[in-house]
Order: structure tokens, then sequence, then C-alpha cells
């Protein structure tokens, strides 16, 4: 059996859609963003299933802090995206 030379980057080996030739910023940040988007939004949808009172007990206190790490966590990359080299945009 002849063994084959796979060589993968590591955008490959986490899923991620492989970079096209001559690929400009704007392209990639379109491909990678959509792969990544997607991916949140179907763990974020998997949530919901902890909502079934048949198959999970919880109190308001911990429904409170899940959706409050989920919240913050959305804030702080938002603001990421609304700062240049770490200062934040004038409006």
């Amino acid at each position: 059996m002849e063994e084959t030379n796979v060589t993968m980057t590591a955008e490959e080996m986490q899923g991620e859609p492989a970079a096209k030739e001559n690929e400009t910023k704007a392209e990639k940040f379109i491909r990678i963003g959509e792969y990544r988007m997607n991916k949140a939004v179907d763990a974020i949808g998997r949530l919901e299933n902890l909502a079934n009172r048949g198959s999970y007990e919880y109190t308001q206190e911990q429904v409170d802090a899940m959706f409050q790490a989920l919240e913050g966590r959305v804030a702080e990359i938002k603001a990421r995206f609304t700062t240049i080299n770490g200062r934040i945009k004038k409006k």
C-alpha cells in the first residue's frame, strides 16, 4: 500500500473552508466569517434544547447566568469590531 503525504493547513484541520488562490482580505473575512457564524448560530440554537423541563431541571438564576455570560461575550467581541488598533472609533 502506498502512503500518501497530505499536508493540511491549520484552517483545514479546524474544518474551516480552504483559502482560495489570490484571495483578498475582504474575501477571506467573508469566507471564514460565514463559516464561523454558521457554527456559532448552530451552537447557540442547541442551547434551546436545555429549556426542555422534561429533561432538565434549572433555576431562573442559572438561566440568567447563562445568558449573562453569552451576552457579555458577544458584547466583548462586538466591541473589537468597533475599535481601531485598540482605540474606540469615533462615530
